[in-house]
This record gives structure tokens, sequence and C-alpha cells, in this order.
């Protein structure tokens, strides 16, 4: 299975180079997905599970800074899980995980293929898995995208990538089994994101 992760980006710059607080949009649209890896298609319950977990991973990363993250469809950065993303360039549905765009002055918005993501997470759970496993690590898939996603339009000239550390969210990559499964850290974004993001009160 061929794999290609791919972030499409703008600029954009925030407008006060002070520290500030930030809401985070994250929604799924809605999506049916069946498998024969897991059997029956994806049930309502279920994708709220998914939903949950993907969730708790964004509030995980930014868990030291003052960040919101709600289901804002307006919200001055947003992800959306979409069935597919479309590769405008080839008129086809596109091979690659999520993409942000961002308009100076306007926010971001970005978006996650989970189609993409429900495959890796198929070929990267163990093979005894259980349907909820698999399930929750297309959950934490969908959640580290979008932490990537939310990443580029935070930092849209900031230190993104880090093909050395596979266990950073800067490294981390759903071609990779990390994008599923284990713990993950911030690297050499860190310092960027202090900069940036207000320091959540004690």
């Amino acid at each position: 299975m061929s794999i290609k992760f791919a972030t499409v980006g703008c600029c954009l710059f925030i407008a006060s180079c002070a520290p500030r607080a930030v809401e985070l949009g994250f929604w799924i649209e809605p999506v049916s997905f069946a498998s024969p890896r897991i059997g029956d298609p994806i049930t309502k319950d279920e994708f709220q599970v998914i939903d949950r977990i993907a969730r708790s991973e964004i509030t995980n990363a930014f868990k030291d800074f003052d960040v919101t993250v709600t289901d804002n469809r307006d919200a001055f950065f947003k992800v959306a899980v979409t069935p597919h993303l479309q590769d405008w360039r080839l008129l086809r549905s596109g091979t690659y995980a999520g993409e942000s765009r961002a308009v100076a002055g306007f926010g971001g918005s970005g978006a996650v293929n989970f189609e993409y993501l429900a495959n890796g997470a198929m070929v990267f759970a163990p093979d005894d898995a259980t349907r909820e496993q698999v399930l929750a690590a297309l959950g934490r898939g969908i959640g580290r995208v979008a932490i990537h996603e939310f990443l580029h339009q935070l930092l849209p000239k900031g230190a993104t990538h880090d093909g050395e550390d596979r266990n950073s969210y800067e490294g981390n990559s759903p071609a990779l089994i990390e994008g599923y499964f284990g713990e993950l850290h911030w690297g050499i974004a860190r310092p960027w994101l202090e900069a940036r993001l207000k320091r959540k009160p004690q």
C-alpha cells in the first residue's frame, strides 16, 4: 500500500506578536466506512468514540497552552474531517492525509482525509487487534493529522517538519505506525509555540 502525506499551506501571520489564547475548531463530516478488516460499517456510536479520541489527542497536544478545542466551524483556526480529499490537479480523490490553507488576517482552514486514515489504521493495527482497538487507532490517527494541520496554520513560517524524530508531532506521519500507536511529543516546533501561544493559567 502506497501512502503519501502532503500538506498545502499559504501565508498567514498572527496579528499580534504577544502570546494569545486560541480556539481550534474540529469536527467530522458525515461519512460512511466499511472494511473486511473490521466487518460491519462503522456505527453512529463508534463515530462518536472516534471523534472523542481524536479530540482528546488534539487537546493533549496543546495541554500546556491556553487552547480550546471546540466544534465551532467559524473558529479562526479549523480542521474538518472529510470522507476524502480531492486532488484538483488530477481531478480525483487525493492520496494524502491532510491539507491546510490560510489567508493573512482571516485565519486558517484545513481538512483530514478520513478514508486515508481509516485504511492506515487497518494496515498498522496488529493482526489480532479487536474492532474497538482498530477504531481507537483510527481516532488517534485522525487527531494526529489534525494536530499537524493546526500546526501549519499556527506556524506558517515556523519549524513544522522533522524527519529525525518519528515520535514528535513534527516528525509523525500517517505513513508510519507512530501515526496510530504510542505517545507523541513536541520537538522543534515547541519554541515557536511558546512564542505564539499563551500559556494555560495555573
